[in-house]
Formats: structure tokens, C-alpha cells, sequence
């Protein structure tokens, strides 16, 4: 083996369990680096420096990646192949919402009996408008019922991708979404977006409709709708449609087949942030239809 090889052993398992199951998927080496870069969120250097074994991962980032890969020899790992949407389903584990911070998160709770003294608890599970929401004792409301946090398992932020070559759009669009506990991936062309949901869909998708970009996102619906049979929530944005007729009829053709929503530039950022935490958090069946 010459140096050149040697250059290119992974000593870490879990990666090179990442690079097989990239590869049986048909994705080139060479942009398996890039895919996992969106999955955690890393810059492409720092996940090459990974991948080659100069750097190791962090607990929080390989939580990430076995919610999307699984682990090796586990029946997620082994059925990763042949469903590529099965995280949309295991996402629907999550039966409560975490509020410790302005930013919710999605857990698995585990609750025990009713508390008598619910101040005293350093946590507590209470039913807001039919959903379970664990908070601090010390803020559950004076004759509000309470419940023993017997185990919690918080679960990482839901992912979605948003579309737009338009930066200043999508840039807003991510800081509103990691103030309400999101996580949102930017794309700036349909291929790249493409690219990474054919390895691993996200649990919604924000679309900018541009009838003078080189491609429209309907490859992308076509493929989210069709190919992976998914029914996950997702948002078409365009705008002046009124001046745009053939806009309208290619969009309105979408509304009719594969039932996406929606909403017209200039947004309103406020109806769209509580209009997805609506889908990815007080629904516990977000993603049925």
C-alpha cells in the first residue's frame, strides 16, 4: 500500500460505516463529505477531516447521524437501503414537547402519577390543548395538573430544507426557524437539494417558485411525492402570482397533484414560523395526510 492509499483509510468505524452505506446508495466518495455536511450541519473541511480521520465526532453529532443512519448490524441500519423515508416515521416517536428555553424541543416522555406539589419537581409533564409539554416545576400554573417526569428523552431539532437562490430569504427564513427550535438546511439550486434527499429527506420543505430561475422545484416534489412516496409537509413560495398566469397554472397544478401549499413573496415571517411549528410540533401525527 503506497502513501497515497494509506492517506485514505478511515480509522473510525462509525465512518466507515457512513461510507458504506453512502456508497450502497449509489453516491459517489467524492460527494459522500458534502451530504453528510448538511446532515450535521458541519463546514465540507471539517467532515473531510473526519472522514480521514484527523478528527473524531462529537456525542451530539453522532446522536444526529444515527437518527438518519442508524447503527451498524441494527435493523435501522439494515432497512436505511430500503426506505429512504423512514426517518419521517420515526420521527413521529416523539410524544412531547420540551420548553426549558425559548426554544422548544420534540422528547420522548415517560410519566408517572399525578404531583401534589408540582413546584417541588424539577420537572413536570402538563397537557396544553392536547398536547404534553414538559416545563419546570416551578412554572406550572397554580391549580394546573401536573405529572412525574419518570424518564425524558430530549431528540434533535426537526429538519427542513428550504429552497431559495435568494439569500436574504433563506437566511431569514433559518433564523426565525432556530429561534422556534427548527433546524433549517439552505439550498441555492434544485440539484444540490436533490442530491442530499435521495441519501436522506427532511421532515418539510419551503420552495421558492421563480419562473426565471433555470429550474423550477418541480423535480423536487415530483421526487419527494413520487419516488419516495412521502406525504411530508410542503410550502411553494412565489411571488406577484397575479402577474404571472403561467405561474399560476404550473403551481396550481402542483396544489392539485401532489397537495403541497401556498404562499406568496413578500412573506409574512410571522404566519410562516407559526405555521410550520404548527406541522412539526403540536401535531404528535405531523406527517400523515
Amino acid at each position: 500500500m503506497n502513501s497515497k492509499e494509506q492517506t485514505l483509510v478511515v480509522h473510525d468505524p462509525y465512518t466507515a460505516y457512513i461510507r458504506q452505506t453512502l456508497s450502497d446508495q449509489g453516491i459517489p466518495r467524492h460527494k459522500q463529505a458534502r451530504i453528510v455536511a448538511r446532515v450535521v450541519e458541519l463546514k465540507l473541511v471539517s467532515v473531510q477531516q473526519k472522514f480521514a480521520g484527523i478528527r473524531g465526532w462529537t456525542r451530539s453529532q453522532l446522536i444526529l447521524l444515527e437518527q438518519y443512519f442508524g447503527k451498524p448490524g441494527t435493523p435501522a441500519s439494515k432497512s436505511f437501503a430500503s426506505d429512504k423515508s423512514e426517518h419521517q416515521h420515526g420521527a413521529s416517536r416523539w410524544n412531547a414537547i420540551l420548553k426549558l428555553s425559548d426554544a422548544p424541543q420534540r422528547c420522548i416522555l415517560q410519566r408517572g402519577h399525578a404531583l401534589a406539589v408540582p413546584e417541588d419537581a424539577a420537572l413536570a409533564a402538563v397537557d396544553e390543548s392536547g398536547a404534553w409539554v414538559v416545563i419546570s416545576g416551578a412554572k406550572v400554573s397554580k391549580g394546573k395538573v401536573a405529572f412525574q417526569v419518570t424518564h425524558m428523552t430530549p431528540l434533535p431539532a426537526p429538519r427542513v430544507a428550504v429552497l431559495d437562490d435568494e439569500s436574504r430569504i433563506a437566511d431569514k427564513i433559518a433564523a426565525l426557524f432556530s429561534r422556534q427550535g427548527i433546524q433549517a438546511s439552505i439550498f441555492n439550486d434544485v440539484e444540490s437539494l436533490l442530491e442530499v434527499i435521495r441519501v436522506q429527506p427532511f421532515e418539510a420543505y419551503i420552495l421558492s417558485w421563480d419562473n426565471e430561475a433555470a429550474t423550477t422545484p418541480e423535480t423536487v416534489i415530483q421526487h419527494i411525492r413520487e419516488t419516495q412516496k412521502s406525504t411530508t409537509h410542503v410550502t411553494v413560495l412565489s411571488g406577484e402570482l397575479h402577474k404571472q398566469p403561467a405561474v399560476v397554472q404550473d403551481i396550481s397544478r402542483m396544489v392539485e397533484c401532489y397537495h403541497v401549499s401556498v404562499m406568496e413573496k413578500p412573506l409574512v415571517f410571522e404566519i410562516l414560523g407559526k405555521t410550520f411549528h404548527n406541522i412539526l410540533f403540536r401535531s404528535l401525527d405531523s406527517h400523515s395526510c
